[in-house]
């Protein structure tokens, strides 16, 4: 079974994370599977924008990263390069030049919130909780993150959400600029179509050239962020605290 389902509705294509058994975890497998399907929609002449979602039977979104299969990771080399695949990837979706939006129909967890983070514009569904929880682990944001979160709500905001790990509800969310629309629950997939759909009535070039513009413009200074996100990273996945709340939460099935 693919880890990653695609959708194809032409203008509109939809990349669907689907490990339930998993809590739609996202491994290197995962990963691999997303940038093939990044590479793969380079041909698609009708597309207008993509929707990344997860298989919502479990009721999460993303789960973040497979801690079952990351803990094997000791090292803060081998944190950052695990971060630099997983930013890559979300590089070659961005260059696809359309709207990346993230249909949240589920909680999110960790790297889950910084998948959507990176994406253009985000729609919760009502009961949707995100849940930053990276230090309760004792490690940083590692997938742009923290730069995403930042260009979206205030600082104060983000040392809240990122300190003190608290799940934060998509209304809440939404009043404070990290959520673009609040659903009822069942539609946010539909709603994401709904958006690019509105996208389409305009001229490709236009739109491909706005997209470009309103993420550079934004990113300006972003790119320093990410290489100093990705050192403190490697530097705390490597520590025992971060080892150690890693098996405690293993432990725990």
């Amino acid at each position: 079974m693919s880890s990653v389902e695609r959708v194809d509705e032409g203008a509109v294509q939809i990349l669907r994370i689907n490990r339930p058994d998993r809590k739609n975890a996202l491994d290197l497998e995962t990963f691999a599977e997303l940038r093939a399907h990044a590479d793969a929609l380079r041909s698609v002449p009708s597309l207008r924008g993509v929707v990344i979602t997860g298989e919502p039977s479990g009721g999460v979104f993303v789960s973040g990263g497979d801690l079952k299969v990351l803990k094997d990771v000791r090292t803060a080399r081998g944190a950052r390069d695990l971060a630099r695949k997983a930013l890559a990837t979300l590089d070659a979706l961005r260059e696809l030049g359309v709207p990346l939006v993230a249909a949240v129909a589920g909680d999110a967890f960790g790297g889950g919130c910084e998948l959507a983070a990176a994406c253009d514009y985000r729609v919760a569904e009502r009961q949707v909780r995100f849940h930053w929880v990276q230090a309760r682990f004792g490690v940083t944001t590692g997938w742009g993150g923290a730069a995403n979160l930042l260009d979206l709500v205030s600082r104060g905001t983000a040392m809240r959400w990122l300190l003190t790990t608290e799940p934060v509800g998509a209304e809440e969310a939404r009043a404070e600029g990290f959520v673009d629309a609040v659903v009822e629950q069942g539609v946010a997939v539909e709603h994401a179509r709904d958006f690019i759909g509105r996208v389409a009535r305009q001229p490709k070039a236009g739109t491909r050239r706005m997209v470009f513009l309103l993420r550079e413009t934004a990113r300006l200074d972003a790119r320093r962020a990410r290489t100093l996100e990705l050192d403190h990273f490697g530097r705390s996945w490597a520590t025992t605290d971060h080892h150690d709340a890693v098996a405690r939460f293993l432990r725990k099935g």
